[in-house]
């Protein structure tokens, strides 16, 4: 039994899909009954909620191998501790965490780094995975002004960044959640190459047949504008920061972990942006 867990989001959802299409028994954790009533047939639903112990016990129980997925908050470290506790008192399961590439060096990778050194001294077995910017993340926050203004923001400036298909991310997950051997490992997924947001617009007018134009703002403004549309101040500061990090030129790193793991080349952003067309143009749903 594979336990998944924020199985209703991008990551989790994709590796729940790819994990059925394979075979594997599969047990996703969901925040609440209604989310849950969605999920696809083949696997088993549970509710779980992080911060209530007595609900993630359950849940473990019969469990092999975990894919962790935790909530991009403030306190994310200390809610995948809670869940770390509980792992280690069920007994010695492997954990393959959904992390990220950057490290100390920006305010979200750093909790996630925070979270695997917890790991790391669990005694558990682990595996990390530790993906660049989702390319899918275009669809989920910026199709809407692409749609609406032919053009998307952001403070990045001319970084470029090695950006990944959550496909992929899912595809590796898969392949380790099925095999041995991957135990103290960590990776970094990216995509193939390093893109610009000017070059990721060229890109996409090319598809969609139209310009759009990629207008890059000061950081107070990135900050103030993600505001004002409701996003809380932790995550506009923290997102604000994965610019600043993206603007230095520090997400650019061109891996080969995708390939050396699928035995294929990682998905490109052409392939991606033919894929999600649909999003960018009237109508639009957000990516699954």
């Amino acid at each position: 039994m594979i336990l998944i867990t924020g199985a209703s989001g991008n990551v989790g959802r994709e590796v729940v899909k790819q994990a059925l299409a394979v075979g594997l028994k599969i047990r996703a954790t969901f925040q609440s009954p209604d989310i849950a009533a969605k999920a696809p047939a083949g696997l088993e639903g549970v509710i779980m909620d992080y911060a209530k112990p007595e609900t993630i016990r359950p849940v473990l129980h019969g469990v092999e191998k975990i894919f962790l997925v935790g909530p991009p908050v403030r306190d994310l470290p200390a809610l995948e501790a809670n869940f770390i506790k509980e792992v280690r008192a069920s007994g010695r399961k492997h954990i393959v965490k959904l992390s990220a590439l950057g490290g100390r060096e920006a305010t979200f990778p750093s909790g996630h780094r925070d979270s695997e050194e917890n790991i790391e001294v669990s005694g558990l077995p682990f595996t990390f995975l530790r993906p660049n910017g989702f390319m899918q993340n275009l669809v989920n926050y910026n199709a809407g002004t692409i749609r609406s203004e032919n053009a998307f923001y952001g403070c990045q400036g001319d970084g470029a960044v090695s950006v990944i298909d959550i496909r992929d991310i899912a595809a590796v997950a898969v392949i380790i959640l099925a095999a041995t051997g991957h135990e103290g490992k960590s990776y970094a997924l990216t995509g193939g190459e390093a893109l610009t947001n000017s070059q990721i617009a060229e890109k996409i007018s090319r598809v969609v047949g139209r310009k759009i134009r990629y207008i890059d703002l000061p950081p107070a403004e990135f900050k103030k504008a993600q505001l004002s549309v409701g996003v809380p101040e932790w995550s506009a500061d923290a997102l604000t920061d994965l610019q600043r990090l993206y603007r230095e030129g520090k997400a650019s790193r061109v891996t080969n972990d995708v390939e050396r793991l699928t035995e294929r080349k990682p998905l490109t952003f052409d392939q991606f942006v033919t894929d999600y067309a649909f999003a960018f143009q009237a109508e639009a749903k957000v990516a699954s």
